[in-house]
């Protein structure tokens, strides 16, 4: 079976002059006998096969791009020579911010998704840890989680998706030293990450009473019924 975006090109060609969008769903309908739906053939005529529509290279990046749209509503066969080169196309810039907007955003749900299961079980983390808050402000930034151990010690929890980075222990050491001048008394520091990197742990070696614990994902399935 032919394709539709070869379907509409093969008629755009054999034209040769501007079309308008019913001209195109005419033949299609003509020549196909319903093989695609009329939404479908819309779709692709006013948005998923346009050059210049940008919106189609990141919503349907998949989907040929060959029809150029005139201001009139007409359509024709893109050509650089007479349309000017692409400019709607995304740059490889583009996609690589993209592509780091992404990363962080699955980076900060993965965290949420970390101190959400930790709050409702600390002894996973240590046997006894009652919990004191979550996001705590400070004058010096926002703690994860903050605990006491079973001898009254707060305990200050920082979580990092991914390896922890140099940046976290200055992060976690700020915290520390900030209560202990609130509290009078030193408090401990748990960083949990997915793994240390060598310097990291060099840096956690000159904070007293700072852990680091690594964080193991694990799945587990379950069949779902289907519908029917």
């Amino acid at each position: 079976m032919m394709p539709l975006h070869q379907a509409i090109r093969a008629f755009v060609e054999s034209v040769g002059v501007k079309v308008t969008p019913d001209q195109i769903k005419r033949h299609i309908n003509d020549e196909f006998l319903g093989q695609w739906k009329a939404s479908t053939i819309q779709q692709g005529i006013t948005y998923d096969f346009l050059v210049n529509n940008p919106g189609a290279y990141k919503n349907v990046p998949s989907a040929p791009k060959f029809l150029y749209r005139n201001d009139d509503g007409t359509v024709e066969l893109y050509s650089e020579a007479v349309h000017g080169p692409n400019i709607w196309a995304p740059s490889k810039s583009d996609d690589e911010v993209s592509n780091i907007e992404e990363l962080a955003e699955t980076s900060i749900s993965l965290e949420r998704d970390l101190e959400d299961h930790l709050v409702h079980d600390l002894d996973a983390i240590e046997t006894g840890l009652t919990l004191l808050g979550r996001q705590m402000s400070t004058d010096v930034g926002r703690i994860d989680i903050l605990a006491e151990d079973q001898k009254g010690v707060r305990v200050v929890i920082e979580v990092k998706a991914g390896d922890a980075k140099d940046s976290a222990i200055g992060q976690i050491a700020r915290y520390l030293g900030w209560y202990t001048r609130k509290e009078g008394k030193p408090a401990r520091g748990i960083l949990i990450a997915s793994g240390f990197p060598e310097g990291v742990r060099y840096a956690a070696a000159a904070i007293p009473n700072l852990t680091l614990l690594a964080y193991r994902v694990q799945f587990s399935f379950e069949q779902v019924a289907v519908c029917g």
